[in-house]
């Protein structure tokens, strides 16, 4: 969807009727193809500029742009998130965003801006500052959202664990690591929006501190949860091993025992002359009871030894 705005001393306004290219605010959500199209003809930009705008493959990045109809025009790459969507490449969408004093193009397959700040601001240096902000307040609500998961999987770590925790444990992992990948991206772009002498000269120091440390609790929020994840990981494989350790010394110790029975049924067995109790009708009772000595001794070894 296409939606242009006009920015009055009140606000961004929308104005339907009014043409693309004397519009302040062009909000592409959910765009179709055409309409991109449209933009990029409009605004004199390249024909791939939105290409991957709804890919979690766009790259976060900041950096002039030549255009004849947006003299000295910056664009901004950063991400936002999609509650609604199921998987984690659909819920990490790129926001881009093309703007210079005048205009500003923003394009998402989320809904946007909310409209209370489209409403409320004429800047449009402030209004992407404000923008990218509530984008990185969405990011770290979504962090914190998984900290009771990774609780739960730590708790089931310590006691046991089975196929469910197993599977969340490798669902929450992929999405940590998207996470990890784009915030990497994003922090450099981040770092370059600030540094640029348009936004130091704008009057927007107080977004720009929160924009600073916001983007640092995200880094930290994701390396310190993917570290969480890496020792409950290990912790899941120490104990699979133990298990898996555990079942074989029991499985060898079961062989040893019953091939120490069959081993004395097996001479006993030879058909050969000379066997002791041959003849006797209590010959199979004694083999049998040395046999069953032999295993019950070799038994109580093994479990003095600590075998399992």
């Amino acid at each position: 969807m296409l939606r242009k705005y006009h920015f009055s001393s009140q606000g961004a306004k929308e104005a339907p009727t009014r043409r693309l290219k004397d519009s302040n605010l062009v909000l592409l959500s959910r765009a179709s193809r055409q309409e991109l199209e449209q933009v990029c003809r409009t605004f004199d930009l390249a024909p791939l500029t939105f290409a991957y705008h709804s890919s979690p493959e766009e790259v976060s990045r900041y950096h002039k742009i030549t255009s004849q109809f947006l003299p000295d025009a910056h664009l901004l790459v950063v991400y936002d998130f999609i509650e609604e969507a199921t998987k984690i490449e659909e819920q990490l969408t790129p926001v881009i965003m093309i703007f210079n004093r005048d205009h500003l193009i923003i394009c998402t397959n989320n809904a946007g801006p909310n409209q209370e700040l489209i409403g409320r601001e004429n800047n449009i240096i402030k209004f992407v500052a404000t923008y990218v902000l509530q984008c990185q307040n969405k990011l770290m609500a979504t962090l914190t959202s998984y900290k009771p998961i990774i609780d739960r999987l730590d708790a089931a770590a310590q006691n046991s664990f089975g196929n469910n925790e197993l599977r969340q444990l490798t669902n929450l992992t992929r999405k940590l690591v998207f996470f990890e990948h784009t915030m990497n991206d994003q922090t450099e772009t981040i770092e370059a929006f600030l540094n640029d002498p348009q936004i130091n000269t704008s009057n927007v120091e107080a977004l720009v501190s929160k924009l600073a440390i916001q983007q640092r609790r995200l880094t930290k929020a994701i390396h310190i949860f993917r570290d969480l994840l890496d020792s409950i990981s290990g912790l899941f494989t120490e104990m699979m091993n133990s298990s898996l350790n555990n079942l074989m010394k029991f499985l060898d110790s079961a062989g040893l025992v019953i091939a120490t029975a069959a081993l004395v049924s097996g001479f006993m067995g030879m058909n050969v002359g000379g066997l002791p109790w041959k003849d006797s009708h209590v010959g199979f009772w004694l083999i049998l009871g040395f046999s069953l000595f032999l295993a019950i001794l070799i038994s109580i070894y093994l479990k003095r030894k600590s075998y399992r």
